[in-house]
């Protein structure tokens, strides 16, 4: 017996059903992609009760409600989001995800349901869809800018919260020894990311590898051109102490432009001329609303003067503030007005008294404020001092469906679900998921359907020549000159598997790009360097995302951390991150492959425990072996086989041990005999 259900809500099936579902956990053919559960379609039939589950979507005069935070069934069905189901056989539970409207058939006035089911894998996609990594929220590691922040940063490697690497930006440093602030930016930690990405889409995790040392390493340096928030508010100054902005006692009629002593955020403006007039140095043109709130005093002997403050753009009349006669705490405002600004504008607001009996009168400052904001997203370089939002440094617009995949492929994880909770994913490389022990060794020798052929193919005919595992390339300086030098990507991989009868290439790719390590003469700070050269002078630039290893590097000869002249923190310790876990004794490498040319002169350790070598080169040892074979077979697998599945457990038959690859289109109504695909173990470490 076989039972379907919506948000635990009962569905309707016919005796008909078929629930064609595949498990799998890696498909050889399909190399890149860890693989999900998922179904053929099955078709239910459009009773009252389903009619009312689906929300009677199938009629065209209906629109349904939704909120995200009720069960995604009846009269809130959204055949956009995820609903729950479950699929039960005789009483076991044989899948769990999420199903799918694919399509409503009306044929003379019978409604059929099409649907899908994906595994819970496939439902953390489709939860995550298109969100970006600056759409996590990690305003609880907001923080000041000072230095000791930065070096506090340091002294704790945990992969939780920020870390501040010395990252070489270009045009920041004196001689590589010092280094201005400019140049220490946050980092998030990988585990972060992926902690965030996972947990905000409703599932837990748990993997060693996560929780190892190295793995906390990891970190994501900003990847600004230069260290910029974002605001609205780009633009406040202020007066917070009484001045007489001006007066005729000296016999002065002339127009006067207003001071205003206290910079709150310059943004992207500088003052001068005492702060009465600022100029606009940002990049991008801007239009923002322009408030101005002024109160102040204005004296004379008799009832004739008046006080105009007017809006000035690079000494040309733009808006009238308002005109005034005399009065105690008067306040001057403007509002709403759009101003627009580009390189290099500069503003002011003038005062001019009219005096047409030459009487004295002065104006007398109590507060000021004058703000510019815009409704648009505006960059505006950072100061020393300054709150960091940290989500402003998070690399932009890079997927996080596509961030978890390069991670996944970096250190060939296999993601499945608990068996019992199935919001609940582990994460283990390859090397450490499949369990060799004979104890837990599963034996189908007489569940194969001995009727139908066995078909063994061997790998040879299945895998390609080459195997490319590649960073995405970039353009600052050093990646650069390693490509133009040697015609390949720093730090990519290839893979021959010398079969004769191939020639196709396999890709294996993420979207970071590879960050050389740098030593500069008579400096003993290595440091991952990312500028670019324009006639040999350092330019900084903006760089694809980059994932590195972070460590606090004691014992170097002594610099420090200036702002400008002003050296804020001197020390003989620096943050390191780069490809190697240690620049001076290399013990890992973030990269694929060893890099043919090194810019810095290196100690020690080794250089050739890669991410292919130690997370990759056993798989792909196993699948190009000369013996290596994949058998295709029909196995009779009850429910309670289902129930009871376990990737990670060793299959035995016919005498040889083999890996579960894919079990195709086990039929839930009618359990008998299904598709299996197995790959022949060659080296058994138990």
């Amino acid at each position: 017996m076989t039972e379907m259900f919506i948000e635990n809500k009962r569905l309707d099936i016919t005796e008909e059903l078929s629930a064609l579902i595949t498990y799998a956990v890696d498909d050889i053919r399909d190399f890149e992609h860890k693989q999900s559960n998922f179904s053929k379609t099955i078709v239910l039939p459009g009773t009252s009760n389903n009619n009312a589950l689906f929300g009677h979507i199938f009629d065209a005069r209906v629109s349904n409600s939704y909120d995200e935070d009720s069960d995604n069934v009846s009269t809130n069905f959204n055949p956009a989001a995820a609903a729950d189901c479950i699929i039960f056989q005789n009483r076991m539970q044989v899948f769990k995800g999420t199903i799918r409207l694919m399509e409503i058939v009306v044929d003379k006035g019978q409604v059929e349901y099409e649907v899908s089911v994906f595994g819970e894998l496939g439902s953390l996609v489709g939860v995550i869809g298109s969100g970006k990594l600056e759409d996590l929220d990690f305003s609880a590691y907001d923080h000041l800018w000072t230095a000791s922040n930065v070096t506090g940063s340091w002294e704790n490697v945990t992969g939780a919260g920020y870390y501040y690497p010395l990252i070489d930006y270009g045009t920041v440093s004196v001689a590589k020894v010092d280094y201005d602030i400019r140049t220490l930016r946050p980092a998030l930690y990988v585990r972060e990311y992926i902690n965030k990405i996972v947990t905000d889409a409703g599932f837990t995790w748990e993997s060693d590898l996560l929780n190892t040392s190295r793995f906390k390493s990891l970190i994501v340096p900003n990847n600004q051109q230069r260290f910029q928030s974002r605001t609205s508010n780009i633009f406040e100054v202020g007066v917070t102490e009484p001045y007489y902005l001006f007066n005729n006692l000296g016999g002065n009629l002339s127009p006067q432009f207003l001071n205003f002593y206290d910079e709150i955020n310059l943004g992207s403006f500088t003052g001068s001329n005492l702060n009465t007039r600022f100029t606009y140095t940002g990049a991008d043109t801007i239009v923002g609303e322009t408030i101005i709130e002024v109160n102040f005093d204005f004296s004379h002997e008799d009832d004739q003067g008046t006080l105009t403050l007017d809006l000035y753009k690079n000494g040309v009349f733009i808006k009238e503030i308002g005109v005034f006669q005399d009065g105690t705490n008067i306040t001057a405002e403007l509002s709403g007005y759009q101003l627009g600004l580009s390189t290099n504008d500069y503003i002011e607001i003038k005062g001019t008294v009219t005096n047409t009996t030459g009487n004295d009168y002065y104006v007398y400052i109590y507060t000021g404020n004058w703000k510019i904001n815009t409704a648009a997203e505006v960059w505006t370089d950072i100061n020393y001092g300054d709150l960091i939002n940290i989500n402003d440094s998070i690399p932009r617009n890079i997927l996080q469906k596509d961030f978890l995949s390069s991670i996944v492929k970096l250190f060939n994880l296999y993601i499945y679900e608990d068996r019992l909770n199935s919001k609940k994913l582990y994460l283990k490389p390859y090397v450490d998921f499949y369990d060799y022990n004979a104890s837990g060794m599963v034996d189908w020798t007489y569940k194969i359907d001995r009727s139908r052929p066995l078909r063994i193919k061997p790998m040879s005919e299945i895998n390609s020549r080459y195997y490319n595992f590649n960073f995405k390339e970039d353009n600052d300086y050093y990646n650069e000159l390693y490509r133009k030098t040697y015609n390949e990507t720093y730090g990519n991989y290839i893979y021959d598997s010398a079969y004769e009868f191939a020639n196709e290439k396999t890709e294996v790719s993420i979207i970071f790009s590879p960050t050389p390590l740098v030593g500069y003469a008579g400096v003993d700070k290595i440091v991952s360097a990312i500028y670019k050269k324009n006639a040999g002078v350092e330019e900084r630039t903006a760089s694809n995302i980059r994932i590195l290893q972070a460590k606090k590097i004691t014992g170097v000869t002594s610099w420090s951390i200036k702002n400008d002249t002003n050296t804020l923190w001197t020390g003989t310790a620096y943050g390191y991150a780069g490809h190697y876990d240690d620049p001076d004794a290399p013990a890992n490498d973030i990269h694929f492959g060893v890099p043919r040319e090194l810019y810095f002169t290196l100690l020690s350790g080794a250089v050739n425990v890669t991410q292919f070598n130690v997370y990759w080169s056993p798989y792909m040892a196993e699948i190009t072996d000369k013996d290596s074979k994949l058998l295709t077979c029909y196995v009779k697998l009850t429910s309670r086989d289902i129930f009871n599945l376990d990737f990670s457990k060793v299959i035995y038959a016919d005498g040889s041990v083999w890996r579960l690859s894919k079990i195709e289109d086990w039929n839930a109504n009618d359990p008998d005999v299904c598709k299996v695909e197995l790959l022949k173990i060659i080296n058994m470490f138990y």
